[in-house]
């Protein structure tokens, strides 16, 4: 056989084991086995995503209450220091500055 023949058989060869590759890829996408793994994958993702947005938001909460206690401490030590009762804000709101 010639070289351009035994080349060209093995091009059809090798587009053929690519094409039964996809056609085989795309059967195993419709059967209902890959779509109950999509699921199974994409709940686990989403049960990371809220695990590690949880446990942000749990440290966000703990360092306010770190704050807020640290906030009444210092109420409490000007408190003592004074005599004056200090009470704290009634909004979270800041102050406007002028520029505001």
């Amino acid at each position: 056989m010639k070289t351009e023949t035994i080349d060209t058989l093995a091009t059809a060869g090798s587009r053929t084991t690519g094409g039964g590759a996809v056609v085989g890829f795309l059967g195993w996408l419709a059967s209902s086995q890959a779509i109950g793994l999509f699921g199974i994958c994409i709940a686990l993702l989403g049960a990371l995503v809220n695990w590690y947005y949880k446990r942000e938001a749990n440290r966000r909460h703990a360092a306010e209450a770190e704050d807020k206690r640290k906030e009444r401490a210092l109420r409490m030590e000007l408190m003592r220091a004074t005599g004056a009762p200090v009470y704290p804000p009634d909004t979270d709101l800041g102050e406007l500055g002028e520029d505001e």
